[in-house]
């Protein structure tokens, strides 16, 4: 319903807000407030789908803002889930395109590719890489904008993705690569930041 809201709270006390400020396209608004004032998130998400012959691909668009105590701001989107199999073969989801993370302060961007999956030859089959692999990329970039022209772009219904890394056009610094498995690890420089089998959460 438009204008509903729902308010709780976590486990460590750390408080979320969220209201339904549109039915169509369905959209919500939210805030999450660190219990000790380190943090707040917010944002907004909204809800797309797109069916195709045998797929479905579903999203939520919109910015996820985290502003840290000191000011700090980061702003970053969800990745594209894409569900095969709805009619015929195997029932799989995959995740598609990338996703980008946007260091506002500092103006710095991550942008990973969430699947090193290629298919070519259309009579041979031939194909390379794999679809839950990620390919991304640290750097230093262009001033950063927090502006609604920007957010539209990145983060809107109707943004692109790119096919690969050295499509970016805003890189001034290379910084760090980003390798790894969506269902395995995040490894960055060679270094593993998350794991599945160290770092399981808490429920």
């Amino acid at each position: 319903m438009l204008g509903e809201t729902l308010q709780g709270y976590f486990p460590d006390g750390s408080k979320f807000y969220c209201e339904h400020i549109s039915h169509h396209p369905p959209i919500t608004s939210f805030l999450l407030e660190d219990v000790d004032g380190d943090y707040k998130m917010y944002g907004y998400y909204e809800v797309t789908g797109k069916m195709g012959a045998n797929n479905f691909i579903s999203s939520l668009r919109g910015p996820n803002n985290l502003v840290f105590k000191d000011g700090h701001h980061i702003r970053f989107g969800h990745p594209t889930f894409k569900l095969n199999g709805t009619v015929m073969g195997e029932r799989t989801i995959e995740s598609i395109g990338n996703t980008t993370f946007e260091d506002l302060t500092n103006h710095r961007k991550a942008v990973v590719m969430m699947s090193t999956f290629k298919a070519a030859g259309w009579i041979s089959g031939n194909s390379s890489g794999i679809r839950c692999e990620l390919d991304g990329l640290i750097y230093n970039s262009q001033k950063l904008s927090g502006d609604a022209e920007s957010i539209k772009k990145n983060y809107g219904n109707n943004l692109t993705f790119i096919s690969k890394l050295k499509d970016l056009k805003d890189i001034k610094k290379k910084l760090c690569v980003i390798s790894g498995n969506w269902l395995k690890n995040v490894i960055i420089d060679k270094q593993v930041y998350w794991d599945i089998n160290t770092f399981i959460p808490e429920r």
